[in-house]
């Protein structure tokens, strides 16, 4: 039986230095082509997600982004909390972010917390991508999604080992939301199931999906996409991943995946599109109340061809009730 682990990694690219790496985003299934998920990633549909390069005073970082109205881009809180620059470049232009925000109940980077979400003001209208279509309603699981981003790769066998800075995109089921301390769910979970092994699965059917696909490093902001019959719309930002299995937090079988729902920041993010923004770096606004998180995130770094834990888990408050839950679960299968 395996141990379930509660570890999360931010999914920000920290780029501390160049370095090659193979063509092989997210990690994919490892008996699929990867030019299916290359392809998908460049389908019209998903040509709102960008990529997001950014700095901070200590370091550069690459992360996603997706276009929602012609002069601003939805990504997670992570990626713009601590920025000093920001640029995002869509249909093969880059534009200038001039102001950005977190929202204001991002705290301390406790990202299960469920406020990872935040939006970046270009220097220019975008005029040659149509933005991506915001999802309104809140029926989100039980749908298969589409994840794209520009992250780190490999295979489920592998978990995320190089980045190319290519985007793809992949499937996954919407499975369920992870567990806040607030009354609407903030978070959508999504695990990734191992053709051949339903051990592997930690929610949700075992059964993978043809393009069965997890966000990786790189991935942070990108766009969880779903169509509910009138074309694509945008349901989540990707925002941390999780080491659930095997508490290695790398993207490979078992791991799962987290996605700051849109539905429920629709009217924070049409407030600060109205001019709510402030300046560069700041996300302003009052205290909130304390998070369900005792600690912080956990988050990947680049250093060369290595990557590097930063020294921080987190603990849910709640941990040892699902934690029960989840062991009765998979002690019934075994």
């Amino acid at each position: 039986m395996k141990v379930i682990g509660f570890v999360h990694l931010a999914v920000a690219a920290v780029l501390l230095a160049p370095f090659a790496a193979p063509a092989y985003s997210g990690t994919i299934r490892d008996d699929r082509d990867d030019s299916l998920y290359l392809n998908l990633g460049a389908a019209s549909e998903y040509a709102s997600v960008g990529r997001v390069d950014g700095a901070t005073r200590r370091y550069n970082f690459l992360a996603s982004g997706t276009l929602i109205a012609p002069d601003w881009v939805l990504t997670a809180a992570h990626v713009v909390k601590d920025a000093t620059s920001l640029n995002f470049t869509v249909g093969g232009t880059t534009y200038t972010g001039t102001s950005w925000v977190a929202h204001t109940e991002f705290k301390n980077r406790r990202l299960g917390a469920g406020y990872d979400i935040g939006l970046i003001h270009l220097d220019a209208p975008v005029t040659d991508v149509a933005p991506a279509t915001r999802y309104m309603g809140y029926d989100e699981l039980g749908n298969v999604t589409t994840a794209v981003g520009y992250g780190m790769t490999g295979t489920g066998l592998t978990g995320a080992v190089t980045m190319d800075y290519q985007k793809r995109a992949g499937q996954n089921m919407a499975d369920n939301f992870y567990p806040t301390l607030e009354s609407m769910p903030n978070i959508i979970l999504m695990d990734f199931d191992q053709p051949g092994d339903p051990y592997e699965s930690s929610f949700g059917s075992a059964l993978p999906l043809d393009l069965e696909y997890l966000c990786a490093p790189g991935d942070s902001g990108g766009g969880l996409f779903v169509d509910f019959g009138s074309g694509e719309e945008l349901i989540g930002v990707h925002s941390f991943g999780w080491g659930i299995q095997d508490r290695d937090p790398d993207a490979d079988y078992g791991d799962a995946s987290g996605d700051t729902r849109v539905s429920v920041f629709n009217s924070w993010i049409d407030g600060a599109m109205d001019g709510q923004i402030v300046s560069p770096g700041n996300s302003g606004g009052k205290k909130g109340s304390r998070s369900n998180f005792v600690q912080g995130d956990y988050e990947f770094g680049y250093i060369g061809n290595f990557s590097i834990p930063e020294p921080s888990t987190l603990t849910l408050l709640t941990m040892a009730a699902l934690g029960m839950l989840t062991y009765v679960w998979h002690r019934r299968r075994t």
